[in-house]
């Protein structure tokens, strides 16, 4: 009997013993929290070391939860805000730890859009709850505090009240008021804008004085100082904010505006001072002629490139402005762009083509082209098609870019509008041959528009053909004018024909001999009377 009860004493102190209790809860140390990023440990110190923010912005911490306890355990972060400057929030709400293990993850920090300039310790607090295990305890709470040394972007108190917000103001009075420094800071900076565009623009106008007017460059000096002027007071408005003190509610509509402005009167000065700078370039180039194809005609296609470009740049800047989230505008605007390029194959192939013509220029305006032997005239090259004009200018031909692009172009007057015409004659096998070259090459240099200087291959003559009835001879002549070469080549035949006949010489022509056959005069059954 005496060894049951001893027996069932020492079963029930070992059941004491494996049993916890309230107080064998966990500590501080038994859950850890390390930031390796700002070299934190709970178990070493409960301040969370200072970070370096902006307003309106988020950074993401990584947070590992060490468990040393036997029985998982949930970790909560709970933080609450300082004079609503900053959020702090973990981004999935509990951390789930296994007995003996560790877990890793993202702490977001966030700042508001007003939050002003300053620093702050931001308390929070930890709960770790027991999953299973500890009976009459459901977990603990270790306290951290945080700080952040927040930088405003729509308002600081250093420029208060200072003029052009870093100079202070020490006068008396009504002058030792905020709206002063802001007042003589704005004209002050108005008229060291108008000083510096008298001095900047002369210097980049300098390069250049051979080539443009002097009309150009007051218009350009004038053009500028405006446009110079409206953003120097855009900037002076926002740092006047800043040294009256307005707050940043105030100051963040003064800097969305200015941005808008900012890129559109950018926009405008970058297009002023592109096309100056290309027309003098193209000018300068056409004048030395040292670029092959390059000149000032070319002048409309640079100013279709920087209005692509410029305006590009200032949406761009725009919409970074307002926040878009540009991947997924990019992503967007490449399945639309898909879409537009598989239905719209043909026109941005003529866009293409009507763009290498413009940068390559095969032909000008007022060009002969000859495009499968039919003869055009260059009337406009468009970026879409180009306007031709029949030889005989009685009909305008509208041909798409693309269609020009694959075709075989013979520029005709290209070089220069001189032309080779060839008249060709046929004389009787009779004829004297070396008379009748001799003529033919007469008419050729008699002609008043034949070049006969020496500069072009002289009028000649040659045998070309021996037909069934005649030899045929060819005059080749250069003459001084393309559009006029059928008419010249007429005035030839003319002339050919004559010298011919005065001098004997036979053109041969096709006879027809006629024989009747002897008739009885009787009807035969084929015969029909009308």
């Amino acid at each position: 009997m005496k060894v049951r009860t001893a027996a069932i004493l020492l079963i029930a102190i070992l059941a004491i013993a494996v049993v916890p209790s309230a107080s064998d809860g966990g500590t501080g140390e038994d859950v850890r929290i390390s930031i390796p990023e700002v070299r934190f440990d709970s178990s070493i110190s409960s301040d969370i070391p200072a970070i370096d923010m902006s307003s309106n912005s988020q950074r993401h911490l990584r947070v590992y939860v060490f468990n040393e306890l036997d029985v998982p355990v949930a970790v909560v972060f709970d933080t609450s805000t300082l004079e609503g400057t900053a959020v702090v929030k973990c981004e999935t709400g509990s951390i789930d730890v296994e007995p003996r293990d560790y877990v890793s993850d993202d702490l977001i920090v966030k700042t508001l859009e007003y939050a002003n300039t300053g620093s702050y310790s931001i308390p929070m607090t930890v709960y770790v709850q027991y999953l299973d295990g500890f009976e009459g305890s459901i977990g603990y709470e270790v306290d951290l505090t945080l700080h952040v040394n927040i930088t405003s972007l729509y308002y600081t108190d250093n420029a208060y009240n200072k003029f052009f917000g870093f100079i202070p103001n020490s006068l008396e009075g009504a002058l030792g008021e905020p709206w002063f420094a802001s007042l003589a800071t704005l004209i002050l900076m108005l008229l060291a804008n108008v000083l510096l565009c008298y001095i900047l623009i002369p210097l980049l106008t300098r390069h250049f004085n051979d080539k443009v007017s002097k009309l150009e460059k007051v218009n350009l000096r004038k053009s500028v100082t405006k446009i110079m002027s409206v953003l120097m007071f855009v900037f002076s408005l926002n740092l006047c904010a800043q040294i009256i003190g307005a707050s940043p509610e105030v100051c963040h509509v003064i800097s969305a505006v200015s941005v808008f402005v900012y890129v559109c009167i950018g926009a405008v000065l970058a297009w002023r001072i592109y096309v100056f700078i290309m027309s003098a370039v193209l000018k300068t180039v056409d004048d030395a002629g040292v670029v092959g194809g390059l000149d000032s005609s070319l002048l409309p296609l640079f100013k279709m490139i920087g209005q692509i470009v410029i305006s590009v740049v200032a949406v761009t800047a725009i919409l970074a402005s307002l926040g878009v989230d540009f991947a997924g505008l990019l992503m967007s605007a490449g399945v639309v762009t898909l879409g537009i390029t598989m239905g719209a194959q043909n026109i941005l192939s003529q866009f293409f083509s009507g763009i290498i013509l413009l940068s390559t220029r095969p032909f000008r305006k007022g060009d002969f082209i000859k495009i499968n032997n039919t003869v055009y005239i260059i009337k406009k090259v468009k970026l879409m098609f180009t306007e031709l004009y029949t030889w005989e200018k009685d009909q305008v031909v509208t041909m798409p870019n693309n269609t020009l692009t694959s075709a075989t172009i013979v520029n005709v007057t290209r070089e220069t509008p001189e032309f080779r015409v060839y008249v060709y004659m046929t004389i009787a096998y009779e004829a004297d041959l070396a008379k009748a070259k001799e003529l033919m090459t007469k008419a050729g240099m008699e002609h008043p528009h034949a070049v006969v200087d020496g500069s072009r291959t002289m009028p000649s003559v040659r045998l070309t053909d021996f037909q069934d009835s005649g030899i045929e001879l060819r005059l080749a002549v250069y003459v001084d004018n393309f559009d006029d070469s059928g008419t010249y080549a007429g005035e030839l035949r003319e002339r050919i024909f004559q010298l011919f006949k005065e001098n004997d010489i036979e053109i041969p022509y096709t006879k027809y001999e006629i024989t009747l056959k002897n008739c009885d005069g009787r009807k035969r059954p084929w015969d029909e009377l009308d």
